[in-house]
């Protein structure tokens, strides 16, 4: 409601009083200012069209800074490196640090914090993996994978001298409910990055594990391409995540494809 829609139920008498209507103006005025910023505030704070210290508000709720940390690559000296070597890198002072600290824009600001929202809400299926991380990487050359690793658990043998393949190194001692309940299982899983290698600042996110993909126990692995626009070096596939000799690049965590 504005003002004029206030002063329009004025009574008629009173309404003819210039003096009275200028000071229910004036009064009302402040009141359906202040209401107007009021219901505007939901808007600022809203995470599509929040920008600035707004956004940054929304950050501190969701539990993700716009600030991060990212490792200093290609900077200090080492014989390991052409490029660092004498007359090129330079010296690490005692108080020299290896990360800067960036400010993310806007824009790379808003896609964090919706994959970290989907992160925390996670019901720890690939699809919901995937779907998080598909809200931050938007470039469609740059391929996003998840794999789960997990195993079944298989039964073994119990120990005999006179059964095939239930002998020294192939059976295992106890009873048949204990046996039963020994095998191999793979808890991990692994989340690859293939086609082209995004910018700095999005692979140090994702090296410090930017957008929390981890199930509680179980080891979660970065493979990203060490050269751009190929796919993960992998055998028995053959498409755009994974291909075998002359097309498939060898894979790295995210920190040492930074450092490169």
């Amino acid at each position: 409601m504005d003002v004029a829609a206030l002063l329009a139920l004025v009574p008629p008498y009173h309404a003819t009083q210039p003096r009275f209507m200028a000071m229910l103006r004036a009064t009302f005025a402040p009141f359906v200012e202040a209401g107007g910023v009021a219901r505007s505030l939901p808007s600022h704070f809203d995470l599509d069209t929040a920008i600035g210290v707004q956004l940054d508000a929304v950050g501190k709720w969701i539990g993700r800074a716009r600030t991060v940390p990212i490792p200093l690559a290609g900077i200090y000296f080492t014989l390991d490196d052409e490029r660092r070597g004498f007359d090129q890198g330079v010296w690490k002072g005692p108080f020299d640090t290896e990360v800067g600290i960036v400010s993310l824009d806007d824009e790379v600001y808003r896609r964090l914090l919706r994959a970290n929202i989907l992160a925390k809400r996670w019901d720890g299926t690939v699809p919901g993996a995937q779907a998080a991380f598909d809200t931050f990487f938007i470039d469609p050359a740059t391929h996003v994978f998840v794999q789960d690793n997990a195993q079944v658990p298989f039964p073994k043998a119990l120990f005999s001298l006179d059964a095939a393949g239930q002998g020294f190194d192939e059976g295992v001692w106890g009873d048949g409910e204990e046996a039963a309940s020994i095998g191999v299982v793979d808890v991990s899983m692994t989340i690859g990055v293939s086609g082209r290698i995004p910018e700095p600042v999005i692979v140090g996110l994702l090296a410090q594990g930017a957008i929390p993909i981890k199930p509680a126990g179980v080891t979660t692995t970065y493979s990203m391409v060490t050269v751009s626009d190929t796919p993960l070096f992998g055998f028995d596939v053959q498409n755009e995540f994974v291909s075998g000799f002359d097309t498939g690049s060898w894979g790295a965590p995210p920190e040492r494809v930074f450092s490169a």
